[in-house]
């Protein structure tokens, strides 16, 4: 056998030998390293103890798991966790290591199984009410977490009826099989104010102070006195904030409540520690303020020096000042307001340090949340564009344009920042669940009587997409009215935005039949309508064509107007609108003008002119909102129309002209006192409306002076009428109901003093 010699040299003899010793070190190690982790890890998790929860529902509440790394404070935490789970009265581990990693065994003794569960002391709910407020039935384990938690909402029930004193004990009662759960109620019944005691005040009187709170002293029969915790604490914030706005800064005022032992009713403790008050010294702006102060001062609620120091206006300075410069695109502005005790006791000077920061533009119009509505939609209704300044104003404008809409339950906008001075505008919707409405429903009104009604519309149609057809926000509906005095059929569709235009198209079909007292009136005729909108004006016009028939005539001297006509006509109709919302506006003004020229060289039997002119202004006053309407026209014949017919004419009395008079009597008569209508019209209503209940129930005070004449040549008197009524609105049918009283104030022979008016609508 060969042997092969080897000349290396020694040094790298030994570092071999060395490399050698060095590789085997580290499999060890590796060995070693192996070993360890392998006997760290969980081999097995056993349960035992448990009988009615079952191994897997314990497993699922710990993080611990078989083939994870075993850690002793995770652990621990899963065990205090199956424990908070209130299933079971102890729970315990032990753990055992092997070969194969460690085994954790854990032990559990449960809680006992509800075999029944009985209420005592309740009046106000029934016994299976309360079980399921309580959340616990028979047959469950019992569970304390969800004992307790039950116990809190059987609480939470009692408040809402006004029992804000009723306490629930328990207890439990152990069976061989089980436990009996006992729930003691002590109701308390409800609790009234029995007195209201302010102590403190010298500025104010206690009568002032109470008119502040909601809660009232039970000392009259229709004063219920009902004492409720959470509008006691607001109560006494109110006062607090009072003081602040006439300028004790620094009042404190504290209440207390306590059972008078011989009534049993909560006498109410207030106490005020009133404090100085303050006046406005000087103002001052700093920072980078941009523009003139005097553009600043302009925008101050609080402004004049010597005022009392209102907080609220103050505050309102603040939001105003930022207002203005957000409006200037200055997104991000910083205005605060630093207060300085004036040199004079009591004088406070203020100071507002103004950092506007960049002037942002818009990037992308993105749009989220809809999956119903077309991006475009929504996009058109945002009165910013890619590359405009961002102003709130703008914001605002869009928000009220897409709620107006209709089609979402949710709008919220805002301003994503991209840049350094860009952002995106983000619309954020939630799509109302339906746009579409099949309605049934009748109605009664003091001009068409009884009236029953059929509509199936659809606010937010897409004639492009079906089957569906929805998205594209046109308007598309079909209508029936039916009833004593009225029939009629109208089948309407609107495209909104026409080439994608702020321009509108639209078309309408409609036959109608109206028994007026002296006649009948029926239509059937066709439109076609094409208008262009602005921020807040539109100008739109209507070419239509219909055929008129007259008969029943009842008047003597207008027999010969019954038969047959045709008519064709223009509308032009113009409109600016700044109210603050469409629907319950309370500030701003709307005003149309419309012009109807028919006949003459469009053809058809009768020729005339007939502008209209209606106003509405809004105004707030307080909680009250005054709203003043006008309402004028005429009509004059032209070409070969030398009277106009009747059908034609204007008429007064009831809602929208002169109420407390019968509708469609006022103006000229012939000698039956038979309504003949007149040519020439003119109607104030002047309103102070009051929110009985949010925008739903108003109350209505009203003065209402017009008439009806037969020509512009022949107006001579007003006719007036004052009274009172109440609005209904019902939210999800946008239904009105209007009831009114007037009082005619220039009633003549034969006329009665006063009447109901009624407008109804309703769905069923």
């Amino acid at each position: 056998m060969a042997i092969k010699k080897t000349n290396l040299p020694l040094n790298q003899l030994r570092k071999e030998k060395h490399l050698k010793k060095i590789k085997a070190l580290l499999l060890c190690l590796l060995l070693n390293a192996s070993l360890l982790l392998s006997q760290n890890i969980i081999n097995s998790i056993d349960v035992s103890g448990n009988k009615n929860v079952s191994k897997e529902k314990i497993l699922i509440l710990m993080k611990m798991k078989p083939g994870s790394q075993f850690n002793e404070g995770v652990l621990r935490e899963d065990i205090q966790k199956i424990m908070e789970s209130g299933f079971f009265s102890s729970v315990s581990y032990e753990t055992v290591s092997s070969e194969k990693g460690i085994d954790i065994k854990i032990k559990v003794v449960e809680n006992p199984v509800v075999k029944n569960i009985y209420f005592k002391g309740n009046r106000i709910f029934k016994t299976k009410d309360l079980i399921e407020f309580l959340g616990i039935n028979k047959g469950d384990i019992l569970n304390e977490v969800k004992l307790l938690s039950g116990i809190e909402k059987i609480k939470e029930k009692y408040k809402e009826k006004q029992f804000y004193f009723a306490e629930v004990d328990y207890d439990t009662l152990e069976k061989e099989d089980g436990v009996v759960l006992n729930l003691l109620i002590n109701e308390q019944g409800r609790r009234y104010v029995s007195r209201i005691v302010i102590e403190g005040n010298k500025v104010f009187s206690d009568s002032q102070l109470r008119r502040l709170m909601k809660i009232k002293q039970r000392n009259m029969p229709f004063i219920k006195g009902t004492f409720k915790p959470d509008v006691f604490e607001k109560d006494i914030e109110a006062i607090e904030r009072f003081y602040r706005e006439k300028g004790y800064l620094n009042a404190k005022v504290k209440g207390e409540t306590s059972v008078e032992a011989k009534s049993k009713g909560i006498k109410i403790k207030i106490e005020v520690d009133e404090g100085q008050r303050f006046y406005l010294g000087d103002i001052r702006f700093e920072g980078n303020i941009l523009v003139n102060e005097k553009d600043l001062r302009n925008k101050l609620s609080l402004k004049k020096k010597g005022d009392v120091f209102n907080r609220k206006l103050a505050d309102e300075n603040v939001r105003n000042l930022a207002l203005f410069y957000m409006n200037q695109g200055y997104l991000k502005v910083r205005v605060n307001e630093i207060p300085v005790i004036g040199e004079k006791p009591g004088v406070i000077d203020l100071t507002y340090f103004v950092e506007p920061g960049e002037v942002y533009s818009a990037g992308e119009i993105v749009v989220r949340g809809n999956y119903k509505t077309k991006d475009k939609v929504i996009r058109r209704e945002v009165r910013i564009s890619p590359g405009d300044k961002i102003t709130t104003d703008k914001l605002q404008k869009s928000f009220n344009a897409l709620f107006d809409l209709n089609y979402f339950d949710k709008v919220n906008i805002y301003p994503e920042f991209t840049g350094e001075k860009t952002a995106n505008i983000v619309v954020d919707v939630e799509e109302k669940a339906k746009t579409g409405m099949f309605l049934i429903g009748g109605g009664y009104s003091s001009v068409n009587d009884i009236v029953g009604m059929v509509s199936i519309s659809q606010s937010n149609f897409d004639i492009t997409s079906p089957p569906k057809f929805t998205g594209g926000g046109q308007q598309l509906s079909l209508m029936a009215e039916f009833g004593t005095e009225i029939g009629s059929y109208n089948l309407s569709f609107t495209e909104p935005y026409f080439l994608d235009k702020p321009i509108w198209f639209g078309t309408d079909l409609y036959r109608t039949r109206h028994l007026w007292a002296d006649y009948t009136d029926e239509r059937t005729g066709g439109a076609l309508r094409l208008g262009r909108r602005w921020d807040r004006a539109s100008l739109g016009f209507t070419a239509r064509i219909e055929g008129i028939t007259i008969s029943d005539m009842d008047i003597p001297s207008l027999i010969g107007q019954e038969g047959d006509y045709e008519k064709h006509s223009i509308t032009g109709d113009f409109v600016y609108s700044a109210l603050d919302r469409k629907r319950s506006p309370t500030k701003g003004l709307r005003s149309e003008i419309s012009l109807e020229y028919a006949g003459d060289v469009l053809g058809g039997d009768i020729s005339f002119l007939k502008p209209v002119l209606e106003d509405d202004i809004y105004y707030p006053l307080g909680r009250w909102v005054f709203h003043g309407k006008t309402y004028a026209g005429a009509v004059e014949g032209i070409g070969d129309t030398e009277e106009i017919p009747i059908y034609e004419r204007f008429f007064g009395g009831g809602i929208g002209t002169v109420r407390g008079y019968e509708e469609r009597t006022l103006g000229p008569k012939d000698a039956d006192d038979h309504p003949l209508g007149g040519q020439a019209i003119f109607a104030q209503n002047f309103e102070l409306i009051y929110p009985l209940y949010q925008d739903i129930l108003k109350g209505v005070l009203f003065f209402d002076v017009g008439n009806v004449w037969e020509n512009w040549d022949s107006i001579d008197e007003l006719r007036k009428g004052i009274g009172a009524g109440i609005k209904v609105v019902v939210p999800f049918l946008n239904a009105p109901l209007e009831v009114y009283y007037g009082y005619a104030l220039d009633r003549k022979d034969g006329e009665p003093e006063g009447r109901f008016h009624i407008g109804m609508w309703f769905g069923f």
